[in-house]
């Protein structure tokens, strides 16, 4: 059942769940775009000279840190710690 909760400025939204099934490379792939994407974000937060682009790239950054701890949670216990490793060597 989807749960509701308040927002800012008293705004309601109804949180919803996606479950998928991904594979190793896959996983990775996305857990190496959401590392390259939080650096980002956390650059842009840190030197950006508009207030408001700052606030913004530091709560979305926030949000993409929790998503990558628990995909990357999930995915180590499944595919072991080698699916964080991004380096294109051999493991």
């Amino acid at each position: 059942m989807p749960e509701s909760v308040q927002k800012a400025g008293g705004v309601m939204s109804t949180l919803r769940e996606l479950k998928i099934s991904l594979l190793d490379w896959e996983t990775r792939a996305i857990l190496e775009s959401l590392s390259k994407e939080i650096d980002r974000l956390k650059e842009v937060a840190k030197t950006s000279d508009d207030e408001d682009e700052a606030a913004d790239a530091g709560n979305d950054w926030l949000e993409l840190v929790g998503l990558k701890e628990r995909l990357e949670s999930e995915a180590v216990a499944v595919f072991g710690s080698q699916i964080s490793n991004f380096s294109s060597e051999v493991i």
